[in-house]
């Protein structure tokens, strides 16, 4: 008997010590300090939430590369620039970037304006001259970019959303100063202005679009990145921009439900 109520003790200290229970509510489960955990489709404790950012990629947690593709884009596209002749909306797939580069030992870190080719995910923008990460770049090709959206105010629930809703796009590749004179300077040149003055506004200079084209590739440097990797964070956001088909995370119907945070999108 004695042997038998040892073995039942040691079974109620085993139930007592096992994760979250079933039968609580998510409430009562935040409550308590537990949290969704992406990869697992379960809860796990705040302290262990925050080195799920820096895990390892599983492939059986990835979405198809054409799909982590088009959420890079979904997240990028900027604003509506103008219609297609099927009536489609073409985005200007402009955003404000922050660039890391590194010389000689010194790291460097500029926000900057970079636009997207969607065909080809390489990345422009115009520089002055002689700033610091043009001097880096011309020194050390190898970069990281990172674009990053806030969680709205709106939207923030303190231990639910702290790290989970938060999005972003990390970039890696590598960077040069365009000749002015190659082919791929006048297109990037071309790509940045019709954003600058619009689609119509652009087309309207007509041409003088060449002339205004040649000058900025004179007074600025022109930055091309070629990416090799695109990492997509996070894919629980429900990202409610209009015309986004992201499903939201939490449905249990969403192709996106159990999926890494982390979706990695090779470009070459």
């Amino acid at each position: 008997m004695k042997k038998l109520g040892m073995l039942f003790l040691a079974a109620l200290l085993l139930a007592g010590c096992s994760t979250a229970p079933a039968q609580k509510t998510d409430a009562e489960l935040e409550a308590e300090g537990w949290v969704k955990n992406p990869e697992a489709n379960g809860y796990i404790k705040m302290e262990d939430a925050l080195t799920t950012a820096s895990v390892a990629i599983d492939e059986s947690q990835q979405l198809s590369q054409p799909e982590i593709r088009d959420l890079a884009l979904d997240y990028l596209r900027g604003w509506p620039l103008k219609t297609d002749e099927a009536g489609q909306t073409i985005y200007a797939y402009r955003e404000m970037y922050q660039i890391a580069t590194s010389y000689n030992n010194e790291p460097g870190l500029s926000s900057v304006e970079f636009v997207l080719d969607p065909q080809t995910m390489k990345l422009y923008a115009s520089s002055e001259k002689g700033t610091e990460k043009c001097v880096h770049i011309a020194k050390n090709p190898k970069v990281v970019l990172y674009w990053y959206k806030q969680i709205p105010e709106e939207e923030y629930i303190a231990y639910k959303n702290d790290y989970f809703n938060s999005y972003g796009v990390q970039i890696k590749g590598t960077a040069k100063l365009m000749d002015p004179a190659s082919e791929e300077a006048q297109k990037a040149a071309a790509l940045y202005l019709e954003t600058l003055y619009g689609a119509e506004g652009w087309a309207a200079m007509g041409e003088k679009q060449p002339t205004i084209i040649a000058k900025l590739l004179e007074v600025n440097d022109w930055i091309e990145i070629d990416p090799t990797e695109y990492v997509v964070n996070s894919l629980q956001w429900s990202y409610n921009k209009e015309g986004s088909t992201r499903p939201e995370w939490y449905d249990p119907e969403s192709p996106y439900f159990g999926k890494s945070v982390r979706q990695v999108y090779y470009v070459h």
